[in-house]
């Protein structure tokens, strides 16, 4: 029974690689990162500003916990320059691990994508291989184009060709039943056939042969259709690198927000000067059925669905809105949980309502930009993650540290309220601070716990189940499930914890102890995760930078923190008060200048290792790492893989279930077309 956990604690950094991928690896390093930084910070906070708060004696006695925050010091009290320069001291000291993190961070870069550019806005009736290539000898004749694929249009076909596999993968396991038995399954083809009686029986495997060949009929019409409909984008490989990166710069804007393409005798013909350039991302992280999402409705859609997530935040931010809202209806729920007689209850109702209403967050995120359909999975990943940081960040610490319910209050309080002032005590509230530990504490038991439980996604998996037509359909489903392992949410989870963390780790230091142990719980829970539980995913270093950038904001909420707390407290211009601020105005000018115009980062560049390059034991001659690009090409897989074989390969097909881990699933094997269908998934 227990042969997992013994696995798990077997369960090796190389493992993790060979399986899932460097992006998995960095992941966890950059937790190992926080890890050490958090430790040291809670030895800092615990051994040196815990006793110091302690010498108060504005709240309460020893026993209570305002006595160990900040709250418990007078205004005018000589130990508040520790606490301004300790501030300073946790800034440089995440300076140090996150420089180290950055210098050390290897990607896992395909020699293949950094030589091939992909180009959009070329005239859909001119997407011919002899004319763009013609166009590049003239243009660049020292450039050798090795290869150039063209995106058609094929969301249909993507569609089809699912219902085609799930059919097809449906008769097989009906033809091995009828193999073992000796009897014919029968079925309901409706909706729900597994327990519904309303509708007659029918041959299972009939039904299926059936429903196969008519799909595997349209998805040849689909796919000839979708060559006579080019999307005007075109993946060009070239020679070398280097060849890619001239091209590249002749492409790029430059300040007056134009480029200098050179001229060939098609260059009027093909409309160079409207065309876009970048570097083509890797072909398993592209989207291939949202390419043919137009521009226009791609802003209007991805506007919309923004725009509703901005308002769920302004109207509904905050657990003590959605109660405001109750009482408003005349509905009183506090006299059920009072009959309880449960102090501890009454104590947590409202922490693990605001970490129940912020764990759906992330998920509202996820579905809501699957709906607006980015181009890559890298993309949709650093979307996710800057939207659930900035909404999860103001919904659990800025607007409760503010007093406030929702950001509607802070809208009425900035913009229409001009007699009523911002009630900032409630900043510095004794239980304001036991308020984040509650919620650190419950993050770290109960978060992990529903994270390694994944009853969201064993919900989706039942509803599934339930919606299937037949028994047979269940290996589609098993496989519908084995979702890609969400680097954006867990990134934005992660570190708004970390948020609360470090902002909170001198004005109330008990804070800290808790939130290490959630992030150990965090990091054996996302390794477990990682390598038995989802399957594997590609992101890119921006998504890594991104992290890094969010933890320094925490630092800054730090120094907000101090500044307002001797700001408020002292009468006048304290000399703490303008210590802190000073620090806090340096701090602001190097963040912004670093990530607005690039200051200091020629000082300590981050030396992003190739894959290959970190793994000498993996190192091939060049006619094999000829052979792999050729077998990688940018084209999708549904437009290359044939149906007349698969077939013979479905038979030999194993299918994994909720949870369970294959021992090729996550490993790309691009050396052969067409693939099973587990191969695609992985």
């Amino acid at each position: 029974m227990f042969r997992w956990i013994v696995a798990f604690w077997r369960l090796r950094d190389v493992d993790i690689l060979n399986k899932c991928g460097r992006d998995a690896i960095q992941y966890l390093s950059f937790q190992r990162y926080l890890l050490v930084y958090i430790s040291i910070i809670t030895v800092l906070s615990v051994g040196v500003i815990l006793p110091l708060n302690f010498q108060g004696s504005l709240l309460g006695t020893s026993a209570d916990f305002g006595h160990t925050t900040i709250g418990n010091l007078e205004s005018n009290d000589p130990i508040l320059w520790v606490h301004a320069v300790m501030a300073v001291v946790y800034l440089v000291i995440v300076i140090g691990v996150l420089s180290h993190f950055r210098l050390n961070l290897d990607v896992e870069e395909d020699e293949q994508v950094s030589r091939t550019l992909m180009v959009s806005n070329i005239p859909k009736h001119k997407c011919f291989h002899s004319t763009i290539l013609q166009h590049f000898e003239e243009a660049y004749p020292e450039a050798n184009v090795t290869d150039i694929q063209f995106a058609y249009d094929i969301a249909g076909l993507v569609l089809l060709d699912k219902h085609r596999k799930r059919a097809a993968e449906a008769k097989q396991f009906c033809e091995n039943i009828y193999k073992t038995t000796g009897q014919r399954p029968m079925m309901r083809p409706v909706i729900c056939g597994q327990i519904c009686c309303c509708c007659a029986e029918v041959d299972a495997i009939n039904f299926y042969q059936a429903e196969e060949a008519e799909l595997k009929k349209a998805c040849e019409e689909e796919k000839e259709t979708a060559y006579q409909t080019p999307l005007g984008i075109a993946f060009i490989t070239l020679a070398s690198e280097s060849q890619a990166q001239r091209i590249r710069t002749d492409f790029r804007a430059s300040c007056k927000g134009t480029h200098n393409p050179q001229m060939s005798s098609l260059y009027q013909e093909l409309q160079v000067q409207n065309w876009i350039m970048h570097f083509a991302p890797s072909p398993e992280s592209i989207h291939w059925e949202n390419l043919s999402v137009p521009d226009w409705r791609w802003w209007t859609t991805a506007i919309c669905i923004n725009g509703v997530l901005i308002v769920l935040l302004f109207f509904l931010t905050t657990p003590i809105m959605f109660l405001h809202t109750l009482d408003m209806l005349n509905i009183d729920i506090k006299k059920p949980v009072e009959n309880l007689h449960s102090a501890y209850l009454v104590q947590f109702l409202p922490t693990l309502l605001l970490w129940i209403f912020s764990a759906l967050l992330p998920s509202i995120v996820y579905w809501s930009d699957q709906i607006i359909g980015h181009w890559t999975k890298t993309a949709e990943h650093h979307a996710i993650m800057r939207k659930t940081f900035i909404f999860i960040l103001f919904m659990v610490l800025i607007l409760p540290s503010l007093g406030l319910t929702s950001a509607k209050a802070l809208f009425e309080w900035i913009v229409m309220s001009k007699t009523r002032s911002l009630q900032w005590q409630c900043i510095f509230l004794p239980g304001n601070g036991s308020f984040f530990v509650n919620y650190i504490i419950t993050s770290a038991f109960i978060g992990a716990a529903l994270e390694l439980l994944r009853f969201s996604e064993l919900f989706i998996y039942g509803v599934k189940l339930l919606f299937a037509r037949s028994v047979a359909e269940r290996a589609a489903v098993r496989k519908s499930v084995l979702w890609d392992f969400q680097y954006g949410v867990q990134y934005a989870w992660m570190l708004c914890m970390v948020a609360i963390i470090v902002s909170y780790s001198i004005p109330c230091p008990l804070v800290t102890p808790f939130g290490l142990i959630y992030l150990l719980f965090k990091h054996v829970v996302d390794r477990y995760n990682i390598f038995f539980a989802y399957n594997s995913s590609r992101i890119n270093k921006h998504i890594h930078g991104s992290a890094v950038t969010f933890v320094l904001w925490a630092v800054i909420l730090l120094q907000f923190n101090v500044v307002f707390f001797t700001g408020l407290r002292a009468e006048g211009f304290d000399p703490v008060f303008i210590f802190s601020c000073v620090a806090l105005f340096i701090t602001l000018i190097i963040f912004v200048g670093r990530i607005s115009f690039g200051w200091f980062k020629h000082l300590r560049r981050p030396r992003y290792r190739n894959f290959e390059e970190s793994e000498p034991d993996s190192m091939v001659n060049s006619d094999d790492t000829l052979d792999t690009h050729i077998s990688k090409p940018f084209v999708a897989s549904v437009l290359t893989q044939d149906l007349s074989l698969e077939h013979e390969q479905s038979s030999s097909s194993h299918t994994s279930g909720y949870g369970a881990t294959h021992s090729t699933l996550g490993q790309e094997d691009f050396s052969s077309i067409p693939q099973s269908p587990l191969a695609q998934i992985s």
